[in-house]
């Protein structure tokens, strides 16, 4: 429960985060349709299980065990950079390019690559990563926690798509700064406690 307890709360904070890949779902959907839109959040799920199983992968050949204290603390450190960089970066509503965007297979695609190639997309999951570490979770619990993470940004993608017109028509830039504001400080909050937990531990 711990596990999909963490899962959950990270994947609405991520969810929430107002960027090009939220703008692009929006876009897509009113110009391309929800069916474009939906190969697309697909597209950008399964870059995420690359993304997760690669790192988990490659972060296997290194012994973690003996330095699972200072890993939290960067894990940590990641999470506080993060919620900084989001509560104090400037508010504006970047729009990607869709026009590329022709067919089903054309939008899965483009949901790979613009969040396989999104520096803040791979630098988050190396801090979950980091903090999962930290929180010796077993294979299991692993599972559970992708998979509650995971399970709430297509939950909240699917909502981004039925009130895409909705969002389009009253997404502003006051409204978008306090939006940013409000998950900078829950990822601030994250790992103020992930630090906390390493100097307990």
């Amino acid at each position: 429960m711990d596990a999909i307890l963490k899962g959950l709360i990270s994947g609405i904070t991520i969810s929430v985060l107002i960027g090009p890949i939220f703008i692009a779902l929006v876009d897509i959907t009113i110009s391309k349709g929800w069916r474009s839109s939906l190969f697309y959040v697909l597209g950008i799920i399964i870059s995420d299980l690359i993304l997760i199983a690669f790192l988990n992968q490659l972060l296997q050949y290194f012994p973690f065990e003996q330095y699972k204290v200072y890993i939290g603390w960067i894990g940590g450190v990641v999470l506080l950079f993060f919620g900084l960089i989001t509560f104090f970066s400037n508010s504006s509503i970047v729009h990607a390019d869709i026009r590329d965007i022709k067919t089903y297979f054309g939008a899965f695609i483009k949901g790979i690559t613009i969040n396989i190639l999104n520096p803040f997309v791979v630098l988050w999951w190396i801090g979950i990563q980091t903090t999962l570490i930290s929180f010796s979770y077993s294979n299991m619990e692993k599972s559970a926690y992708y998979s509650a993470l995971l399970s709430m940004v297509f939950l909240f993608d699917l909502l981004k798509i039925r009130f895409a017109y909705f969002i389009k028509n009253r997404l502003t830039i006051e409204k978008l700064s306090i939006v940013k504001r409000i998950a900078g400080v829950c990822l601030f909050v994250f790992g103020i406690l992930m630090i906390i937990r390493m100097l307990v531990y």
